[in-house]
């Protein structure tokens, strides 16, 4: 594995760990953030390792996952990364943080287990 492709790795990890953190600790709009963010970087990794380019700084994971080589992302994980680059955006720049806390209370475990889930299948994707 690339040092490179290590280094997105180690720092997606220590996103999840942190939404984690987050959720244990009710706040929600941060654990939705960290994981939009973890999966952010672990495909940034893909991205370096599978080719010989930087991968591009965007935020928009569908758009990242289209430049992977991954073959086979199913629908479920397709409206995942949607939703979540629906409400990365929200979280990052609210317009109404009361509401998206709301929001976000009801949807963060949900799309936490969904995110680990996907993390372990997007890490058995690198090798």
């Amino acid at each position: 594995m690339k040092p490179e492709t290590e280094n997105w790795l180690e720092i997606a990890e220590n996103d999840l760990k942190i939404a984690v953190l987050c959720f244990k600790n009710n706040f929600h709009s941060k654990t939705i953030e960290h994981c939009h963010s973890c999966l952010e970087k672990l495909l940034k990794g893909i991205i370096t390792e599978q080719t010989d380019s930087q991968p591009p700084k965007v935020h928009d994971l569908l758009k990242l996952v289209s430049q992977t080589l991954i073959a086979n992302i199913n629908e479920d994980i397709k409206r995942l990364f949607d939703d979540l680059n629906d409400l990365y955006l929200s979280t990052r720049y609210p317009d109404d943080y009361k509401e998206i806390e709301k929001i976000a209370r009801g949807k963060s475990q949900d799309i936490l287990n969904k995110t680990k889930e996907i993390f372990k299948w997007l890490q058995k994707q690198i090798v």
